[in-house]
């Protein structure tokens, strides 16, 4: 019987750099909340009871947001270092000695294959955890990944405590990791917080590890927009925009035409029959379900909505929250 990976989703920051009154993780890209797609990609691989959301910053909003698909939450009221935030969910994950993947809830972009990927690469080399990484072409900021003599990770080394030679590394931390759970809760408490912010950093593991012989394994991701995290409007339009390429391409292989795709906006969860017709400047918005042979024409806005086979929405029509058979303009 394979042993049920256990997932740990950090969405407790305050996210200052967004500058809202709202907790980062739950503004939209791709038409949703950025912890929703964090969390439908885990269900991917987990249970619901086996996603575990840490929440600290408006946590009852999250909660709120996130609570119908049956994920459990862990309060976090202080925010002292990802290492901490691990820490807090002892109570309910310390029982678990299978795969823990630990995400970030203002992360969206990562794909399941690539999660499946990390959970394999874990299993088959029976390392402690295994990290993703990315090379980037400009490294500045991001922790440096030391690489052993045999391909291992040695050390994560921040930016201000690089050597010059470190600062010449391309590849770096993502802060996605799968663990060994058993030896994750056997050295997790090892990690201090003797450092000028007082937290408990995560990628302290890599070293304790290390320490106590056990690998640490690389899986290096080609595409590293996958890892992109969410600090400022600015990033969380790129993201956007990558979610809208993303669904646009997707549409287009299954048999959906999309006139100017660049200029369509559709939302992640919509679905649309292969045939279908989609005029430049369209939106098609929230859960709308579309079936084959439809036609939205140029500039119209579609919103949780239900088209039958062969229906047919004007140019610059607004329909929301109706239901449209085929033959209705």
């Amino acid at each position: 019987m394979q042993t049920p990976i256990n997932i740990i989703i950090l969405a407790a920051g305050l996210g200052t750099r967004m500058k809202s009154k709202q907790a980062k993780v739950l503004h939209q890209a791709g038409g949703m909340p950025l912890a929703e797609h964090v969390v439908r990609t885990a269900l991917d691989l987990a249970a619901p009871e086996n996603v575990h959301v840490v929440v600290g910053n408006q946590a009852e909003h999250v909660r709120a947001a996130l609570s119908h698909f049956g994920v459990r939450f862990v309060h976090q009221s202080e925010q002292k270092g990802t290492g901490h935030a691990i820490m807090v969910c002892r109570d309910q994950v310390a029982g678990a000695t299978g795969p823990l993947v630990v995400l970030y809830g203002d992360a969206p972009l990562l794909r399941t294959a690539t999660l499946r990927r990390l959970v394999d690469e874990q299993a088959a080399t029976g390392a402690a955890a295994t990290l993703l990484t990315t090379v980037l072409d400009d490294a500045t900021g991001y922790g440096r990944i030391v690489r052993d003599e045999n391909g291992g990770i040695a050390a994560i080394v921040e930016q201000k405590a690089a050597t010059p030679e470190q600062h010449a590394i391309r590849e770096i931390n993502s802060g996605v990791y799968c663990f060994n759970g058993r030896l994750l809760w056997k050295h997790l408490f090892e990690i201090g917080a003797d450092n000028p912010a007082n937290e408990f950093y995560l990628t302290d593991i890599v070293g304790i590890f290390r320490a106590n012989g056990y690998g640490v394994r690389p899986v290096v991701l080609a595409d590293s927009n996958e890892v992109l995290g969410i600090n400022t409007r600015a990033e969380l339009a790129l993201v956007d925009r990558v979610f809208r390429d993303r669904k646009v391409n997707e549409l287009m292989l299954a048999g959906v035409t999309i006139q100017k795709p660049e200029t369509v906006t559709i939302d992640a969860a919509v679905s649309i029959g292969r045939d279908s017709i989609i005029e430049p400047f369209a939106q098609i918005l929230g859960n709308t379900i579309m079936g084959e042979d439809c036609r939205v024409g140029a500039c119209s806005i579609v919103r949780d909505s239900a088209l039958g086979d062969g229906a047919v929405v004007q140019q610059f029509s607004m329909v929301e929250s109706s239901q449209v058979d085929a033959g209705a303009r």
